[in-house]
């Protein structure tokens, strides 16, 4: 039956650092980022009790009521959603440790607690999910959490999806090179996704206090000459307020995107700004994101916006509705 929901509820997982989700959705009105199980540390899952749980929600939206953690998710959609308990969407950020020290992130100020804190192993519950046949074939995964890369199973993992014939989002910060990464790009099965925030060397530092600048775009270059097409190496660039929210600074990333052989760029906000502001919003903040949009295209680049941008652009739309009707 045609009712709304969304991949997430319906077939979808969020392992987190403490907890399992089912999804990892903050910007939604309603607060998404719905809890299944809390203080998860690894081991054995009860599937029962979390299918029970999903299913109380997809009965309510089945009947035309809605999740109030769901309220304003711009990721819901009405359609006939197919009837199964297997899994064929994962969103994977169990793990904290990172080689650099964004100054936007949770872990900013507890980098020493974040980069020793201990993760549960996913890779036994995965073999688990395939012997108990709740993986589907075909689907999607997204990589989060710290930095891929050293994550001692991911590797692992990620063959066994790619083997599932799973397209996998990987979000890194591109300081370290990964083969099999490369390899996913040159099958057309990986779409990588790194923060780099900035388009000149001193505002990287600032950003990430590291010294990687060229690094990071050698490494980006190096996949973006790999990927099947265009449209799998992905330059994000979260805007801060305060920080890098200059045209100048934006110009400057672009121009480092077409050197670097780059097709796709993705524009966000910072989240602990937006989250406060979310109700009033400055216009230059609009202005700033309405001509980077234009200026990517100009120059030839596919331009999109990432989750909380997404959001905070729908809603400016929404509020011109509103304001246009009074």
């Amino acid at each position: 039956m045609k009712y709304k929901s969304c991949t997430k509820i319906e077939h979808g997982i969020n392992f987190d650092i403490n907890s399992i989700k089912l999804c990892c959705q903050y910007s939604a009105k309603g607060g998404g980022n719905t809890i299944v199980i809390d203080n998860f540390h690894g081991g054995n899952i009860n599937w029962n009790n979390f299918f029970d749980f999903k299913n109380e929600i997809k009965n309510l939206h089945k009947s035309g009521g809605l999740y109030h953690k769901c309220e304003g998710c711009i990721y819901l959609e009405e359609q006939d959603w197919e009837e199964s308990d297997k899994f064929n969407f994962f969103n994977l950020d169990y793990w904290t440790y990172c080689n650099c020290n964004c100054i936007y992130c949770h872990t900013h100020n507890k980098k020493d607690i974040y980069n020793t804190k201990k993760n549960y192993d996913f890779l036994p519950i995965l073999k688990d999910m395939i012997d108990k046949n709740l993986l589907m074939h075909g689907g999607d995964v997204s990589f989060g959490g710290g930095e891929v890369c050293l994550l001692k199973e991911f590797e692992e993992c990620l063959q066994i999806f790619l083997d599932y014939d799973y397209f996998v989002r990987i979000h890194s910060g591109c300081m370290d090179y990964s083969k099999i990464i490369e390899d996913g790009l040159r099958k057309g099965q990986v779409d990588l996704i790194v923060s780099v925030d900035s388009g000149t060397e001193e505002m990287h530092v600032k950003i990430k206090e590291v010294k990687t600048f060229d690094r990071v775009w050698q490494n980006l270059t190096n996949y973006a000459n790999a990927q099947q097409n265009k449209e799998l190496v992905k330059a994000k660039y979260i805007v801060i307020p305060g920080v890098n929210d200059t045209k100048e600074e934006i110009n400057a990333w672009l121009d480092k995107c077409l050197q670097c052989n780059i097709g796709y760029v993705l524009q966000e906000i910072e989240s602990q700004w937006f989250y406060s502001r979310r109700d009033h919003i400055p216009f230059y903040i609009y202005e700033l994101f309405d001509y980077t949009k234009e200026l990517a295209s100009q120059k030839g680049l596919i331009y999109g916006e990432y989750e909380r941008a997404a959001h905070m652009l729908a809603e400016r739309v929404q509020k011109q509705t509103e304001f246009k009707s009074v």
